[in-house]
């Protein structure tokens, strides 16, 4: 599986009420995965899920929602904004092997 780029410095409206800019991606041949930094602006609702984060950046970059692993949010106190931290992987065997147990209890990926 490949991962399309390009989306950097670019900023998506999702919503009336959300938009997201891709600060950084950076694709990491070593560890098989694309490191995505955004900064999420919500000043009329709260924080966005992780859910619903992943199922947005599975969506943008055309990948199954299973390989996209939100790592961080921080909210701005009073600001409306977010930033978060996302890996999109290249496959469910390099999640197995890179994340943290609790990550994969989290997914449902270990028992």
């Amino acid at each position: 599986m490949s991962i399309k780029l390009g989306f950097q410095g670019k900023i998506m409206k999702i919503s009336n009420d959300m938009s997201i800019a891709v600060v950084r991606e950076f694709e990491n041949k070593v560890l098989s995965r694309v490191e995505v930094e955004l900064y999420i602006d919500h000043l009329t609702r709260g924080t966005p899920s992780r859910k619903e984060l992943q199922k947005i950046i599975a969506s943008l970059y055309k990948v199954p929602e299973d390989v996209v692993i939100v790592k961080k949010i921080t909210s701005e106190y009073g600001r409306g904004g977010s930033k978060a931290y996302v890996n999109i992987y290249l496959s469910r065997d390099a999640i197995k092997m890179l994340e943290p147990k609790y990550i994969l209890k989290r997914l449902s990926m270990e028992s």
